[in-house]
């Protein structure tokens, strides 16, 4: 699914569906696709969020009322969506919409379906309510927005860094054999994907930290690190941005600028 802002194509989002389990439901102004795409899949049995995000459970309400299924996850998620309207902010509700408030069980340690048995595993940082799914005979990994990309410069405002290198290195030494990003669809070769992002955050780190020994200032160093130019920082009003990538680093050691 493809979010757009003034007919522009910005963000996409994956959705999947595998064994009668759907893991996520896209964003609410792809509601009439996204159900169509349901109606025809063989059926669902389980549906589970991998965080709040409004484009991983904007049609939440719907799947529930249509199908009779409360869609499960985080119990901060949980929270999260008694009352997306709060926390949704306006460029957010032109792009991918507000979901309407639902109801929601908690995520188990493990969620099982006919053939397949799913573990679930916290990874905060992306978001603080984020989990992963992990089945651990077929290899596969459900990343939600842990993974995104190996270098990734465009950070929102919320992130946290340090408890997103935490998860990342409790999921890497998995044995994945395929990785479902919601980002970036099908990943082929995750355990080298993971490697190399965590490198990129670490590797970044280090040279935050060589430019505040520099006496840089966070424009500075963000310019010699991730470039100039920041689209996303106007496009959001600055929830997403470089800015955020080099603040998210300097929070740590206590400078904000």
């Amino acid at each position: 699914m493809t979010s757009r802002f003034l007919g522009i194509p910005i963000f996409k989002v994956y959705a999947f569906y595998v064994d009668r389990l759907l893991v996520d439901t896209g964003f609410s102004r792809c509601r009439k696709g996204f159900l169509k795409v349901c109606d025809e899949l063989p059926g669902i049995d389980a549906v589970v969020n991998t965080h709040h995000h409004e484009d991983h459970t904007g049609n939440n309400f719907w799947v529930a009322d249509k199908y009779g299924i409360l869609p499960q996850a985080h119990p901060g998620t949980t929270s999260y969506m008694k009352s997306p309207s709060r926390w949704i902010r306006l460029y957010r509700r032109f792009v991918w919409g507000t979901p309407p408030p639902s109801k929601m069980a908690q995520v188990d340690s493990e969620v099982r379906t006919k053939n397949h048995r799913f573990l679930v595993i916290p990874t905060p940082g992306h978001s603080d309510d984020h989990i992963c799914l992990y089945e651990p005979d077929e290899g596969w990994l459900f990343s939600g927005d842990m993974f995104l990309d190996e270098e990734v410069r465009y950070t929102r405002e919320d992130e946290d860094v340090y408890a997103l290198l935490d998860s990342l290195k409790k999921i890497a030494p998995l044995h994945i054999r395929k990785m479902f990003c919601s980002f970036g669809g099908v990943i082929e070769r995750p355990g080298e994907a993971l490697r190399n992002k965590i490198d990129f955050l670490e590797n970044l780190r280090e040279k935050v930290e060589e430019g505040l020994r520099q006496g840089l200032s966070s424009q500075e160093i963000q310019k010699n690190l991730l470039g100039s130019g920041d689209r996303f920082r106007f496009v959001t009003s600055g929830q997403i941005s470089k800015k955020n990538t080099i603040q998210a680093f300097l929070k740590r050691k206590g400078v904000e600028q």
